[in-house]
């Protein structure tokens, strides 16, 4: 609430009330110096001065976005360039021009024609004297819209009218498409629906279904393409839609946006699905088809969970109601995972599921979904996330999907749902998959279908096939647990555990997928003065890496790597050096720190892995020495330096040859012991960081040191809870001090 001393009045008090007070408080020239005046066709809006102003006449490329603080002015354009996926509502105006004989004849929202299904916190009207139509949104600011609009309050939407049909820029000869047309092959998706001529364009690439969003409370961006004419013609020319709703998202949501009401979720649920079937009516797509919710990413807790899985089984019941086929799209590692554990409950499972999971892998296959579940053609795969691709000269920026699974059409027929993923008969074992994650996480989901009087879990995991410890345990509360432990093993078994931790039943031995993984948060370069950085990588994919390495903030490339190589099933540095955009960046980051997107790929496996990260330099002066001393066949040290900031700081190390390393640190300056850990846990395989604290002695040392840094003999002792009793590494290490 906080910083320093200086207290902050808009980390207390919501911006709408905080506006209002302003007002109250803030001499009216004061108040006009922190807004602009915007003009349009007669119309004027007062707006916050930070708000970017846009002419859609003078750029039509401009994506119509209402996810971000701006004034759009004009029409906006079909040949928009939007990103291949928003979501969200922020505060935001388009001023649209209409005649003002059609406006007097014939009033119309908004709407229906730039900003489709932004139902909830959103208004739509005529300005008939203006000639012009106003669409405004906000988030949880609406106080600050409607003086905007000099309203003492956000008005109310004038109807809705369907938009007359754009004509397609090229003819293309009509092909069947039935109702929940099943596509394998692949597809992809954008923000705004592309145009008739940019979809006549990507007739040449291999994708043959798209997705388009139709509607919901959290959708981001103008759709002034997607009407019934424009569905008829792509359906006409071959194309799978795969009609998508953005609405309400998890309580805690990682996108900011309108969120469920915990104790409202099954009727919210049902007004969602009544509303995404409008939208998808209103474009010409009727009963018979699927219709795809977009659950965004959220942390898996038990609010989470129960509002998420008591919506979407409402949603997926009002569907049926109206005779449609449910569609769920969600990230791998929230959404997936609760739907997996909720089969089986009175949960009403949907139809047909959409694995947000950017592996690369274009197949319907996800780690995170049980094989037999959703089985039977009903499976969609997101496999890469944002980028361009360019096909007959025309550059969108997409998602990549891989579809084994419903699409849409304009045809009209009795939906036939299929029969929801059960589990009736026992299977012969345990299942256990296993799922590594891109920061060393290792995710394990237990089930044994039809199984009785399993009252836990135990995962045993371990270098090589003979020896395997435990690694993960947990109860068995649902149809699929779902367990994580800090290792890279490459060998597993699960156990199904009755009463008295008696083994009911053991799973075939499962290897680790192979992947790369990117340990830590952070990655440091010596001062501004382009420095080498390291960035620690994992390479399990079975031999060794070849890797190459891109740091990018946000479009900009800060760091790109030639080839470099990293041992089998091993962890070590990928180094980079920031390029004079980076460092300029980096001079200008808040508090010396610069988020990036970390991105490596394996030239050898094809595997790749993508972490954010935050770029941090550290004082100049001596050069680190190099880290020398006698390392341990199963822990060892990593890097060269470790990092201390208020005197707690972190060694990087490495657990190989047994399940897991419980590892005590001890740092010397002499003979004066500065830091002593207790008990910290590596898994196999893996690299971590050993968190210490200094003692005063120890950060006053590093204080006075010269150049921020201060050479350190450092300990690590593997105590007898490891797998093969004690064990030790030595090494002089250089400790350095950053801010």
């Amino acid at each position: 609430m906080t910083r320093g001393t200086a207290f902050r009045l808009r980390d207390v008090i919501p911006l709408a009330l905080l506006t209002a007070l302003l007002s109250a408080v803030v001499p009216a020239s004061a108040q006009a110096a922190a807004t602009r005046l915007v003009r349009y066709h007669g119309y004027a809006v007062r707006v916050p001065r930070s708000w970017t102003v846009y002419n859609l006449t003078h750029r039509p490329e401009t994506c119509v976005r209402f996810d971000r603080h701006a004034v759009y002015l004009g029409t906006p354009s079909s040949a928009q360039r939007c990103p291949a996926h928003a979501a969200g509502r922020t505060e935001a105006i388009l001023i649209t021009p209409v005649s003002r004989q059609a406006a007097v004849r014939a009033p119309r929202s908004a709407s229906a024609v730039s900003a489709r299904g932004l139902a909830g916190r959103s208004t739509s009207f005529l300005v008939a004297s203006a000639g012009v139509e106003v669409t405004a949104t906000w988030a949880s600011a609406p106080a600050v819209v409607a003086a905007a609009l000099h309203r003492s309050a956000v008005p109310a939407s004038s109807p809705a009218a369907e938009p007359a049909a754009p004509r397609s820029a090229t003819p293309r000869a009509a092909k069947a498409h039935a109702a929940s047309a099943v596509y394998t092959g692949l597809g992809f998706d954008d923000c705004s629906a592309p145009s008739a001529g940019a979809m006549s364009a990507w007739s040449a690439s291999p994708y043959r279904a798209v997705g388009v969003y139709i509607g919901g409370a959290n959708t981001a961006c103008a759709q002034p393409n997607l009407t019934s004419g424009w569905v008829a013609s792509e359906v006409a020319a071959g194309w799978g839609l795969i009609p998508t709703y953005v609405g309400l998202q998890a309580p805690s949501n990682r996108c900011g946006c309108a969120s469920i009401t915990p104790g409202q979720a099954s009727a919210q649920g049902t007004a969602a699905a009544a509303d995404a079937v409008a939208d998808a009516q209103a474009i010409g797509i009727p009963a018979g088809n699927p219709i795809y919710f977009d659950m965004e990413a959220y942390t898996r807790n038990s609010a989470n969970t129960s509002a998420v899985l008591a919506f979407l089984s409402a949603w997926t019941a009002q569907l049926h109601a109206l005779g449609y086929l449910s569609g769920i799209y969600s990230s791998a590692a929230s959404g997936m995972v609760d739907l997996v554990q909720a089969i089986g409950t009175s949960f009403v499972a949907p139809d047909e599921i959409w694995v947000a999971e950017w592996n690369g892998s274009q197949s319907t296959v996800s780690d995170y979904v049980p094989a037999a579940d959703w089985s039977n053609h009903q499976r969609i795969h997101q496999y890469s996330g944002s980028h361009d691709e360019t096909y007959g000269g025309v550059t969108l920026n997409i998602d990549g999907d891989a579809l084994d699974g419903a699409t849409a059409g304009t045809s009209s027929i009795p939906a036939s749902f299929p029969t929801p993923p059960a589990q009736s008969a026992v299977a012969p074992t345990p299942t256990l998959t296993v799922s590594p994650t891109f920061n060393g996480l290792t995710n394990f989901s237990a089930s044994w279908s039809g199984a009785t009087g399993i009252v836990g879990w135990r995962v045993l995991g371990g270098v090589t096939s003979g020896a395997l410890a435990t690694v993960a345990s947990a109860g068995a509360s649902r149809a699929v647990t779902v367990m994580s432990a800090r290792t890279a093993a490459p060998y597993y078994e699960l156990q199904a555990l009755g009463p008295g931790n008696q083994v009911l039943g053991s799973s075939p031995l499962v290897t680790q997928p192979a992947h790369l993984a990117i340990f830590g948060k952070s990655a440091f370069v010596p001062g501004l003065g382009g420095g080498m950085g390291g960035l620690p990588v994992g390479c399990y994919t079975g031999s060794r890496c070849t890797v190459r390495t891109t740091l990018a903030a946000g479009r900009t490339v800060v760091a790109r790597t030639g080839p470099e190589f990293i041992g089998s099933e091993t962890g070590g540095f990928v180094y980079f050096r920031l390029t004079p955009a980076g460092l300029a960046l980096l001079r200008r980051a808040r508090g010396g720190r610069l988020p990036v997107l970390a991105s490596v790929r394996d030239a050898t496996s094809g595997k790749s892995a993508s972490a954010t990260i935050t770029v941090i330099p550290f004082g100049g002066g001596k050069r680190p020495a190099l880290a020398h001393g006698a390392q341990a066949p199963t822990v060892r040290f990593v890097g060269l330096s470790d990092y201390v900031n208020g005197g707690v700081g972190g060694i990087l190390a490495g657990c190989r040859g047994v399940p897991v390393c419980n590892v005590t640190t001890t740092l010397s300056a002499g003979r004066t012991v500065i830091a002593r850990t207790g008990t910290e846990q590596i898994g196999a395989n893996e690299l971590g960081y050993l968190i210490f604290t200094l003692t005063p002695q120890g950060r006053a040392l590093l204080t006075r040191a010269s150049g921020n840094s201060v050479l350190v003999r450092a300990v690590l002792s593997m105590n007898a809870a490891s797998a093969i009793g004690a064990a030790s590494a030595t090494a002089t290490i250089s400790l350095v001090r950053y801010r």
